[in-house]
């Protein structure tokens, strides 16, 4: 066989090649870029949920605050009770 008889499909599969390379390389940069936004999401994502974890641990400890003063509520309006009791008992003129 002569040059010509080889230098066609050669060309062709030369051509061929660098296209594969090129569609490879496309292929490569939107992997690269489609794994950026997963991460980017990915990122987001790992953000809302700290959020909604403070809000439940603040949540939680505002329900325990509310709880410890509702207490404190009871036991001071106790003890006004005891003073007056005591006051009306003893004939004492105690302060209101």
């Amino acid at each position: 066989m002569d040059r010509s008889a080889w230098a066609v499909p050669a060309a062709s599969a030369l051509i061929a090649c660098g296209v594969s390379i090129g569609t490879l390389q496309a292929l490569a940069d939107d992997s690269e870029e489609l794994a950026e936004r997963v991460r980017s999401v990915e990122i987001e994502q790992a953000g809302d949920e700290s959020v909604k974890v403070m809000v439940k641990q603040n949540t939680d400890r505002l329900e325990r605050l509310e709880a410890v003063v509702m207490e404190n509520a009871k036991q001071l309006s106790a003890i006004r009770a005891d003073m007056a009791a005591i006051c009306a008992s003893t004939g004492s003129n105690c302060p209101r």
